[in-house]
């Protein structure tokens, strides 16, 4: 049997739909608890939910880089597959090279 995955797609946070199925975002942590965090983009926050093994090393403040499947139970969110430090990650330039 072929297993395949969806392909992620990076998004803004605001540009997330129920019809997107694996997204990529880059955002801070502005809250954390056991199960779940809230990230935010600038664009909005969305609830982040993973196992404890994951979640550990997300620091509030910290800039994440979430790869995960969304979800739509009335409020869209993400069940996180990887969650990346990116504290070190120059956001800026990032953008100036996107927007080029």
């Amino acid at each position: 049997m072929n297993y395949k995955r969806f392909p992620t797609v990076e998004k803004k946070i605001s540009e997330i739909t129920p019809e997107n199925v694996r997204v990529s975002v880059i955002g801070t942590v502005v809250d954390k608890t056991n199960d779940k965090l809230i990230v935010d983009d600038g664009t909005g926050s969305i609830e982040i939910f993973s196992d404890e093994n994951l979640i550990k090393n997300a620091e509030n403040s910290k800039i994440v880089r979430v790869i995960g499947r969304v979800t739509s139970d009335g409020s869209i969110s993400i069940n996180a597959e990887i969650i990346q430090d990116f504290s070190k990650f120059d956001i800026g330039l990032y953008e100036k090279i996107k927007n080029i």
